[in-house]
Order: structure tokens, then C-alpha cells, then sequence
């Protein structure tokens, strides 16, 4: 991806599972999917689903929060780059292999930290590897977050298609045969593709997968963002952010919560949650009052 800038989605996920198959994984299809959402969410990519697209960002740097000025590598990883700033003299390097996890048969690549004696040093030895320093991006994102809502009108779904329905409870979220009764999410097969439109009142709006199931657990009044304080650093509280499996966060929440520690979004096979750590608490309540949830501090 990196050599390549960008390309389609379709012949990617290709790639990545004959990648994958060269050493002895055998993924699904949901599997490559999600390791492009992965690599949205560590900011190493853009992936355009709607148009079928992605294109890998410019290498940078991101500042984690309390972490005494250690950055994580995000973006482009060009050939030899890793080893330039492994032999830089002004820079501490971790580099944090992914494993595969349980439920993730194909692990990210491994998460690079760096670390010098002082940020204009940092931003120096990053400068002359021709890495960018994105500071503190996790809070930028979040502060710049809009609150989701439904996209423009759109004709209901025809007679003739096959349509379900989101049932929005807060211990089961899945999609149902046929319309919902009142207002509610729907999804439908568009050439081959999934598509989801919501239906208020009278009319219909086109959405997306996470915007749509989002959308219908607010307007149930069902919570889904749990966040616990794990430490006080410099006056700040840092924690672990909860959020349930069924309710997919967007690109850019997702961002924002991973970006606080540089490591992919884990699952909690237990309690099914998608679980993001080093998280400020500022950070949690922007990001879920961007999807309309009142976040729940835990103990």
C-alpha cells in the first residue's frame, strides 16, 4: 500500500488474502475488511467505501496522551524506513508487534513508537526521515468531530426488494425480515453491496452501516460507551473506553479512541466489546456526544 499510494478496495482485500494465505491464514471476507478499517482507524490509510477506494496517508507522527512524549508512526511505511529510524541516533525506538488475536486472524502491521529528549528534538529527527509531526492528533480529531445525522432524502425501499430491519435492543442488535413498524434503520442489497436508508415519520434518508445503527440506539435512549479510569496523569484522567460490538463506531471516532495509544482496536470475546485504552476522558465524551451517546464512567 505504501509503494502503491492507492488503488481499489476490492483488489486490495484480494491482496491481503493471498498475502495472508502465503502464511498458512486462511481469512473470510469480513476479515479483510476489517484489517482495512485497522488501518483507518491507526491512520495509516483512507478507505473510501462508499467508491470503492483507498489511498495510504503521508508518514507522520502522533503525540500519545500522557505518555512523556512518545509518538506513535502513522501513515506511508516506505521501503527502508523503518530501519532509517531505527539507525537514528536522536531517536528511542519501540517497535510492538501484533500477534493475532483471538477472533483476528490477520494481524496490523506492529506498532512503532518513538520517543527523544525533548519535542523540538522529536520533531527535528522526524523532519530529516521526511516524517511529518501530527502532534497531539487524537484530541484535534476529536475536538473536530461533527455529530452524526442522517444523510439526504431517499425513496423508500421498493416492493420488490428485500429489506430488514434493525431491532435495536440493548442486548440484541440484528437485523430483522422485513419494514420496521415505526421509524428505524433498513438495509437492502444494492448490486451486490449492502445499503441502509431510515425511515422518521413519514420520510426517508439515505445513512450508512454505523451512522444508521448510531442513529436508532439514540433514539431508543440505549447507551453503548462505557469508560473507566485506569490513572491521573498531570491533572488528566486516562482510561479504557468500552464500546459494544454491535454498534461499529465511524472512521474517524474509531481514530480518534485508537490514536490515544497507536494500538488496533481490541475485542473482549467475554463481554462482546470493542475496547480502546489510554483514552482521556475528554476524548471518550467528545467522541460520544458525536454519536449522540451519553458516555458512562465505570468503576
Amino acid at each position: 500500500m505504501s509503494e502503491t499510494g492507492s488503488g481499489d478496495i476490492r483488489d486490495m482485500r484480494q491482496r491481503i488474502a493471498w498475502a495472508a494465505r502465503s502464511a498458512d491464514l486462511n481469512p473470510k471476507p469480513y476479515e479483510t475488511g476489517r484489517w482495512l478499517r485497522d488501518m483507518s482507524a491507526l491512520g495509516h490509510a483512507e478507505i473510501d467505501w462508499q467508491n470503492g477506494r483507498w489511498a495510504v496517508a503521508p508518514a507522520a507522527a502522533v503525540l500519545i496522551p500522557q505518555s512523556g512524549g512518545t509518538a506513535v508512526l502513522a501513515g506511508a511505511r516506505r521501503t527502508g524506513l523503518v530501519d532509517r529510524i531505527e539507525g537514528c541516533d536522536d531517536l528511542a525506538v519501540h517497535v510492538e508487534e501484533r500477534p493475532s488475536a483471538f477472533g483476528q486472524p490477520l494481524p496490523p502491521p506492529p506498532s512503532i513508537y518513538v520517543q527523544a529528549e525533548s519535542l523540538p528534538q522529536l520533531n527535528a529527527a522526524l523532519e530529516a526521515l521526511g516524517i511529518n509531526y501530527a502532534g497531539a492528533a487524537a484530541g484535534r480529531i476529536a475536538r473536530g468531530l461533527r455529530r452524526i445525522d442522517l444523510d439526504t432524502p431517499a425513496a423508500p425501499p421498493a416492493w420488490s426488494d428485500d429489506v430488514e430491519h434493525l431491532l435495536p435492543h440493548s442486548d440484541d442488535l440484528r437485523f430483522v425480515t422485513g419494514l420496521p413498524h415505526g421509524d428505524g434503520l433498513c438495509r437492502t442489497t444494492v448490486q451486490g453491496r449492502p445499503s441502509y436508508s431510515y425511515r422518521r415519520g413519514d420520510s426517508w434518508f439515505r445513512t450508512d452501516h454505523a451512522t444508521g445503527i448510531l442513529y436508532a440506539l439514540a433514539a431508543q435512549k440505549i447507551g453503548v460507551i462505557r469508560w473507566r479510569r485506569d490513572r491521573v496523569s498531570d491533572g488528566e484522567e486516562i482510561g479504557t473506553v468500552f464500546v459494544d460490538q454491535g454498534a461499529p463506531l465511524p472512521p474517524l471516532q474509531s481514530r480518534a479512541l485508537v490514536l490515544c495509544s497507536g494500538l488496533p482496536t481490541k475485542f473482549g470475546q467475554t463481554a462482546r466489546t470493542a475496547i480502546y485504552s489510554n483514552v482521556p476522558l475528554d476524548v471518550a465524551k467528545l467522541v460520544g456526544e458525536s454519536v449522540r451517546q451519553k458516555v458512562t464512567q465505570i468503576a
